[in-house]
């Protein structure tokens, strides 16, 4: 069963039957069709009618889902209690006070939006939604809490509400089951399952094959991977310079293509032999710098996702080697290079991070493995 949100003249309605009576109701007054906000809104609001429906809780009266309005004039003037004023309307002008660039809004931003309108956008004081989030991660949850509780400290300040309702809630600890999970997604692949992936895309896919190997042999990011471009390889210096990165935004199939976020993740890095035979094996005779050097079949700009369903997981699971994103060729790299020899802030450079931490925090006990005495 689904109940749809649908265009009338009073704005948006929810139609549907109840043991065969009918229903016919406007849940948000003044919504507009034209605001995807407000379709989402009513959309939600259906779900819960659903929901209720189906768990014999079903309020004829429809009082229960008539959307209560959390600000004064349409969100103009914010009422000064904390009682009156929803999470979506405070995290909206939060996100805008912020000024973030689209990439990122279109990000975890764009996520937690979500998830306060799947919630049915609850009032400030609120926090059940969020706490009877057991569909999350750990680390999601942890980080979507620190999220609102900044857009929350951040309405406290600008006397949007009176209190913080998140401001003593605890982060999660990682069950054992995630935390085995994390640490075998991080887990680098060995020699033989390198080789294995590489000549698999060779024969079975050659158009990403060069994608694949530059990833395991290069360490970057797969977004840098995937933006890098003619115009950043030097051959003549054996140089790769990281200037760019596309990703997909967030729920939908958009590409966006953003710079990186920092000086050190903006990165010239050294060719290996490796790499330096493999750009010299794949260099067209003729094309544009601002090309890209991986592709699809069509020409186009890798898409992760796509890339990782259709291509990705069915080579791992046909050479039986455990499952892991496209993302552990980085650990792949970075682990090799540590156990080379090279030191922290190498490897750092490498990677685009600011400093020695992140690496630490990762390798950490690959670099201060104990080796037991002769």
């Amino acid at each position: 069963m689904e109940i749809l949100p649908q265009k009338n003249r009073q704005g948006i309605r929810l139609q549907f039957s109840v043991g065969g009576e009918r229903f016919s109701f406007s849940p948000l007054k003044g919504g507009k069709w034209e605001s995807k906000r407000d379709r989402n809104l009513v959309a939600a609001i259906g779900t819960k009618i659903v929901n209720d429906i189906l768990a014999g809780a079903f309020d004829p009266s429809l009082e229960k889902y008539r959307h209560k309005f959390c600000t004064e004039n349409a969100g103009e003037k914010f009422s000064q209690k904390s009682s009156k004023i929803c999470w979506l309307e405070i995290w909206d002008r939060f996100v805008k006070s912020l000024k973030l660039s689209a990439a990122t809004a279109a990000d975890h931003y764009a996520c937690v939006r979500a998830a306060i309108v799947k919630a049915g956008n609850p009032g400030i004081l609120n926090i059940e939604w969020l706490l009877g989030r057991t569909d999350w991660a750990a680390s999601t949850f942890n980080r979507r809490v620190s999220m609102l509780n900044r857009c929350a400290s951040w309405a406290l300040a600008q006397k949007l509400i009176s209190k913080n309702p998140l401001a003593e809630i605890q982060g999660r600890s990682q069950t054992l089951e995630e935390e085995e999970q994390a640490e075998g997604k991080k887990k680098p692949f060995n020699a033989v399952e390198v080789a294995q992936i590489i000549e698999y895309f060779y024969q079975k896919h050659p158009t990403y094959a060069p994608f694949v190997e530059f990833l395991l042999f290069s360490g970057v990011r797969t977004g840098e991977a995937v933006g890098l471009r003619w115009q950043d390889v030097d051959l003549e210096k054996r140089t790769v310079a990281i200037e760019q990165s596309i990703s997909r935004e967030r729920g939908g199939y958009k590409k966006i293509a953003k710079r990186p976020k920092t000086n050190q993740s903006r990165r010239k890095l050294k060719m290996s032999q490796r790499v330096y035979e493999l750009f010299l094996k794949i260099q067209p005779q003729s094309v544009l710098g601002s090309s890209l050097v991986f592709h699809s079949p069509q020409g186009f700009a890798i898409d992760h996702g796509n890339f990782r369903s259709r291509f990705w997981e069915p080579a791992l699971k046909l050479l039986n080697i455990p499952y892991r994103k496209p993302y552990a060729t980085r650990h792949t790299l970075l682990s090799e290079a540590i156990e080379a020899g090279l030191t922290v802030p190498q490897v750092a450079a490498i990677a685009g991070h600011k400093d020695g931490r992140m690496v630490m925090q990762h390798y950490g006990r690959t670099i201060n493995q104990a080796q037991l005495p002769d």
